[in-house]
């Protein structure tokens, strides 16, 4: 199944997982499944479907989620619309718990701001993971699938600096409904979480994005975004680039900005135009360092749909010639150009750092 990039260029079958071990939604809070290529760095799928710990950049970065705690880290949202009903927008994620619910300003953790599941569990077997989302009052069901390629024996296979997702979505009703996912994160090239701030209140803000850019892409059979930066030092560990793309060939739309991102305008602007009909409208300028992108694709479903596999990215890093041409080859599409020949003194084109990547992408298709 993962001998070479095979995995990333068949289409997403759903088929049942090994599972060692269940957690119940009353014991989620601690669970964290890292998830990337030996040697090349995580980010890890939480217990409730949350991504957290960004240790993707040549530094460690546990609870780092790329910004300050608040709703712009990284997130997948999914918008419902039965034939007869409301619409409903949700992120995927499951509930908070009590203790999550104090802060001195209403945001004591990531996403707080944005409507949840009402229920979570997590199946685990590494190196795979499945939380079960439900909620009584959504009209579906979601299974968030996450691993990375691992070969026993086979270090060019399991080194893969790949984070694997999948959404399957189940409609829980016996109507067609109008489904879409999109994935959103803001372009973070430059900060490592190494570099930061604090402001009057003792909030701890990453710093290092400058001039960074996102871009509208296609190519070998894909499209999507392509994040990168003119103004990070390219000599910089936390230098890189990033792509979120999809094989889908309709009902895609995408943003590579948003809002000025002050008192949260940033994310409301995204969530009122997400929610509106399940699409993204583009926005004519960017306002800020590390603009918001976002790429959705919409369809309608029957009584039961699955939402194919998604890469999630990872930014590249000091790389060598050979790992850049493995991955290019072996993950359709990559947009991410390696950089610097920093190799190890084995000559096997695995970089002396933390992370080796030529940046695989989002798959939403």
């Amino acid at each position: 199944m993962f001998v070479s990039g095979a995995v990333f260029s068949q289409e997403w079958k759903p088929q049942t997982w090994p599972v060692l071990k269940q957690y119940d939604r009353e014991h989620l809070y601690q669970v964290a499944l890292p998830l990337g290529g030996i040697g090349t760095g995580t980010v890890s799928l939480g217990g409730r479907g949350e991504l957290r710990d960004w240790e993707i950049m040549n530094v460690p970065g546990k609870k780092y989620s790329t910004v300050t705690t608040g709703n712009n880290a990284p997130f997948f949202a999914i918008y419902a619309k039965p034939q007869t009903g409301e619409a409903m927008t949700t992120l995927l994620a499951g509930p908070l718990y009590p203790q999550e619910y104090l802060h001195y300003e209403g945001r004591p953790v990531n996403h707080h701001g944005m409507p949840r599941f009402a229920d979570a569990t997590f199946e685990a077997a590494y190196p795979f993971g499945q939380v079960h989302l439900s909620d009584r009052q959504l009209p579906v069901k979601v299974t968030v699938k996450g691993f990375n390629p691992l070969v026993p024996g086979d270090a060019d296979a399991s080194g893969m600096p790949i984070a694997v997702l999948a959404y399957e979505v189940t409609n829980t009703t016996d109507r067609p409904l109008e489904v879409a996912v999109c994935g959103s994160m803001r372009n973070f090239i430059g900060k490592d979480g190494s570099k930061f701030r604090t402001d009057w209140k003792g909030d701890y803000i990453p710093t290092g994005a400058k001039d960074n850019k996102n871009q509208f892409r296609k190519k070998n059979g894909l499209q999507g975004l392509y994040l990168y930066s003119d103004g990070v030092d390219k000599n910089d560990p936390a230098y890189g680039t990033v792509a979120l793309t999809t094989q889908a060939v309709e009902g895609v739309t995408y943003r590579t900005s948003s809002r000025a991102d002050n008192w949260n305008n940033g994310i409301l602007n995204f969530w009122d135009d997400f929610s509106a009909d399940g699409e993204l409208t583009e926005r004519d300028r960017q306002e800020d360092e590390d603009p918001m992108a976002s790429l959705a694709v919409k369809k309608t479903v029957g009584n039961v749909y699955f939402l194919p596999d998604l890469e999630f990215p990872e930014p590249e890093s000091l790389v060598g010639n050979n790992c850049r041409e493995l991955l290019q080859h072996s993950v359709p599409g990559c947009l991410g150009s390696g950089r610097g020949n920093r190799t190890s003194d084995s000559g096997n084109g695995k970089a002396d750092a933390l992370f080796c990547a030529c940046l695989p992408e989002i798959d939403l298709s």
